[in-house]
């Protein structure tokens, strides 16, 4: 199989403790991503207990702060190494929110639409014998956690509606309480993005 297209690449954080809240204002935040341009600056701003979300509909930006999680979507589509979330991932971490010290974890996540790269592709591709032996299967998918090294992944793939296309969904978590480098994490979302070909590639 192979990727069609990118639908979103995120870079999320996980902290030990809650984030303050509090000192996670509106204007700060724009402040940080603002770009000059009146249109691409117009965004909503989404506010409840335990949730903040600036989403910026025109350049397809968004970011959240959940209760103990960071997410900084980029819904463009483009080239992974075109992405901004890691420069804007840098942008937040000047937030006097933001306390790297109580990082636990870091982890990539990567949404794409799969075809099959041969016609000849069957639902045996995709899940053992005995699953495929069932009669009259209209779609299937897969779930799978692993690990190699010490980068756990999950990879998910389900059917679209027309059962020629599938999207899948492929996360790498770093259980880590230490962010490497900005040039680091660009050339680690690569690899990763990378790595997620390669399972494709053999299924």
């Amino acid at each position: 199989m192979k990727v069609e297209s990118v639908k979103n690449i995120n870079i999320t954080l996980l902290l030990s403790s809650p984030l303050n809240h509090l000192l996670i204002s509106q204007k700060d935040l724009l402040d940080k991503f603002k770009s000059g341009d009146s249109d691409n600056d117009k965004h909503s701003f989404i506010e409840a207990p335990g949730l903040k979300v600036l989403v910026f509909p025109k350049r397809q930006k968004e970011i959240v702060f959940e209760a103990n999680r960071i997410v900084i979507n980029d819904k463009r589509g483009g080239k992974i190494d075109e992405s901004e979330v890691v420069d804007d991932l840098q942008n937040l971490l000047t937030l006097d929110a933001i306390d790297l010290n109580k990082l636990s974890a870091y982890g990539f996540n990567y949404d794409a639409v799969i075809i099959p790269e041969s016609d000849s592709f069957d639902i045996n591709n995709l899940v053992g014998s005995k699953i495929a032996s069932i009669e009259n299967i209209k779609s299937a998918g897969v779930n799978v956690l692993f690990e190699k090294g010490s980068i756990t992944y999950v990879l998910e793939i389900k059917p679209l509606k027309d059962n020629k296309r599938f999207i899948a969904h492929f996360n790498a978590h770093f259980n880590l309480n230490k962010l490497p480098s900005a040039a680091d994490l660009k050339s680690e979302i690569n690899l990763q993005f990378n790595e997620f070909n390669k399972i494709l590639q053999n299924i």
